[in-house]
């Protein structure tokens, strides 16, 4: 996996990480502190998927860790597939990245 494609592959775990804590807030400050964090997570992975065409480096660290570990960075991905491959409920289907 080329690097960019790695960085876009890191952001988008952190993306759907934070989406998923959306599910359990209630409350209307939270909810909205955690909804911006998930856009500027978002945002970061719209501009990872905009560097799969350029040789750019990221500056978020996020992604550069993928740039800069990216034997880590590949076995942080496939241990948090393997995570959410498993449903933690009848109705949940496996997700992918």
């Amino acid at each position: 996996m080329k690097p960019a494609q790695l960085a876009m592959a890191y952001q988008a775990c952190e993306v759907a990480d934070l989406a998923a804590t959306m599910v359990d807030v209630d409350d209307p400050v939270d909810a909205a502190a955690q909804a911006a964090r998930v856009l500027a997570a978002a945002r970061q992975l719209v501009a990872a998927a905009g560097r799969l065409a350029s040789n750019d480096v990221p500056v978020d660290p996020l992604q550069r860790f993928a740039y800069d570990h990216p034997e880590e960075a590949t076995e942080d991905i496939a241990d948090w597939s393997r995570h959410r491959a498993a449903p933690t409920c009848r109705s949940c289907s496996p997700r992918r990245i």
